[in-house]
């Protein structure tokens, strides 16, 4: 397995790469400094099954970066990094679909540490990223966000337990409480209205995600 970075910042394109190499990930490492190079890279190396992705990139939108990678590479996985570690920024990569968001404040230790709950199937966010339901797109909150991104990819309430270590009753009535707030009555139509929305991406970036 391999990780792509894609950032356009030199020193800390190097720097992330250096760490990575140097941590026991047992992971190849690939960096590159824009959204094509990134593209072409996944389309010719089939070992890369996860992407570092810079949310501010000099000419280009992180966020429909990850909405292509999405949809051409549905099984890579993508974190979305940045320096700006607000938390409505934290929650926007979550409901684009990104399977965490890292903030270049974190220590090497701590990106390290986010690389591999992603890897083992988590959704990760920074523990200081708690967001009141004010704060968040049409009032939903991040966890439910992270809920939402989950059942997009297919997953059963026990798996979303497992990845968010949580009690699965505490799973079911997060479901229910997004349906309650998308107005729907199941799964299907959740992520349904979650792709129009722009919670999610479109429906490719999830076929055969699992």
């Amino acid at each position: 397995m391999k990780i792509l970075i894609v950032d356009d910042h030199p020193l800390f394109r190097a720097g992330f790469h250096a760490v990575l190499e140097q941590s026991d990930l047992d992971a190849g490492v690939l960096s590159v400094s824009s959204v094509p190079e990134a593209l072409q890279s996944l389309q010719t190396d089939g070992d890369i099954g996860l992407v570092l992705l810079d949310i501010h990139l000099k000419g280009e939108d992180g966020f429909n970066a990850l909405k292509v990678i999405g949809e051409r590479f549905p099984t890579t996985a993508c974190i979305m990094i940045s320096g700006d570690d607000q938390q409505a920024v934290a929650a926007r990569a979550v409901a684009a679909g990104a399977s965490g968001f890292i903030p270049k404040s974190f220590t090497a230790d701590e990106m390290i540490a986010s690389i591999r709950k992603v890897l083992a199937g988590e959704v990760f966010v920074p523990e200081t990223t708690n967001l009141t339901a004010a704060e968040q797109p049409n009032g939903l909150t991040l966890r439910q966000l992270e809920v939402i991104s989950m059942l997009g990819r297919g997953f059963s309430n026990k798996e979303i337990a497992r990845a968010l270590d949580v009690a699965e009753r505490t799973v079911k009535a997060h479901v229910s409480a997004v349906f309650e707030a998308l107005n729907v009555r199941n799964r299907t139509q959740a992520v349904l209205v979650a792709q129009k929305r722009g919670f999610l991406p479109s429906a490719p970036a999830y076929a055969n995600a699992r």
